[in-house]
Parts: structure tokens; C-alpha cells; sequence
């Protein structure tokens, strides 16, 4: 028959943390406060990486374009505090059990109608894809060029035609300019035109005079 009252154990006595070695010292912290220890390691992570990625998006955006079925680098990208945006993910050229056309026009649309593009960049078959006679895609040039700089760029103008037969001035063909020739351009003849809900229409039409040397 066990009995009724044990009698409790002996506790063994703990060596006091003055008289412990180093590698004991270290090991009793760890056991003890690992998850405080842990705790410190995630929310010190956290911040650094908030301030890294703030320090990454604090900027603005001084112009941005979408570039159509091409690729360019090799341009100056900006400052830390002002950046230039050149969106090259988009395509209009249709393939065979490919979504890509209409993904990018849905894209476009939105980022067009939200005001969030300055300049499009598209080949000769593509630069009036979005332009209508009630819904212009792009700024009729003659609204933010002098006729001097108009009658400088005549050979390069790209118009937009309406059912009437009106001719509407609304890109310029950047085949010959340092847009090309001074950047890793994969677009042989790009037309740029600026959108009529550009954010930075001033540098928007900087982009022109700089590539022509207006």
C-alpha cells in the first residue's frame, strides 16, 4: 500500500550566476531569455527593412512612359529624390494562345485614365492603337510645340487620322535621335507621344526637345 504522504524531494541547490563559467553564463541567458532574445532579432528586422524600403520609395516620380514590344536601357534613370519610370512590360503584338495583348491593354487603359503615364513609345504600326476620334490617347502636338519646333520636326511627325480626313500631329519618330543611337534601344523605329492625362506634361515635353535638341 503506497502511502499516504510522500515526502518531497530534495531540490538541488542552483550554483549561484556570480560563481558560473563564461560558456555556462552564456548558456543559462540563452535558455532563459531566448525568446525575448528572438523577439529583439524579428522586430529589429522589420525596422531596418521598413527603413530600406522606404528609403527605396521615397522619391518622386518625374516622368514616367510605357514602351511597347521593346526594351530600353542605358538612359539616366534620375536622381535619388526625382526618378525617371520606363515600363517596358507590355505587348500588342498578338500570339497564338497568348494574353499578353489584352492584359496590356487593360493596363494601359487603367494607368491612362488614372493619370499615371506621361509619354507612350510604340513602333509606326502601334503608336495610334489607342487613339479615337472621340477619345484621343495622345496630345495633339501643335497644343505644347511652337510652329518653330513643329516646322524643325516636320519630316518627323506621325499623324492620326480622323474619319473626316482630319490629320491630327500626335508622335515623333525617334528612329534618328540619341533616344536610339546613345541607348540599348531594341525597338527599330520607336514613335513617342505624350498622353493627354500626363502627370508631367512639362517633362514630357522636355523628353522631345531633348531628343532632338530643341
Amino acid at each position: 500500500m503506497k502511502p499516504f504522504f510522500k515526502k518531497k524531494p530534495v531540490k538541488e541547490q542552483m550554483t549561484p550566476f556570480k560563481d558560473l563559467t563564461f560558456s555556462e553564463k552564456i548558456h543559462y541567458i540563452w535558455e532563459y531569455y531566448k525568446y525575448f532574445m528572438l523577439a529583439a532579432v524579428l522586430v529589429i528586422i522589420a525596422v531596418v527593412s521598413f527603413v530600406i524600403s522606404f528609403q527605396r520609395n521615397n522619391y518622386t516620380t518625374a516622368f514616367s512612359m510605357v514602351i511597347i514590344d521593346g526594351k530600353m536601357t542605358g538612359y539616366d534613370t534620375g536622381t535619388e529624390k526625382e526618378r525617371v519610370e520606363c515600363d517596358y512590360n507590355y505587348s500588342l503584338i498578338p500570339k497564338l494562345l497568348d494574353q499578353d495583348v489584352s492584359a496590356s491593354q487593360q493596363k494601359i487603359y487603367t494607368l491612362a485614365s488614372t493619370g499615371s503615364i506621361d509619354g507612350y513609345i510604340a513602333s509606326p504600326d502601334y503608336i495610334d492603337y489607342f487613339s479615337t476620334d472621340k477619345e484621343p490617347f495622345l496630345t495633339d502636338l501643335r497644343e505644347v510645340l511652337t510652329d518653330k519646333e513643329l516646322e524643325t520636326l516636320a519630316g518627323k511627325i506621325i499623324y492620326y487620322t480622323k474619319e473626316d480626313g482630319t490629320k491630327i500631329p500626335i508622335a515623333l519618330d525617334l528612329t534618328d535621335t540619341k533616344i536610339k543611337t546613345e541607348t540599348d534601344f531594341t525597338m527599330d523605329n520607336p514613335c513617342y507621344g505624350i498622353v493627354v492625362t500626363a502627370p508631367n506634361l512639362e517633362n514630357a515635353v522636355a523628353f522631345i526637345r531633348y531628343a532632338f535638341d530643341l
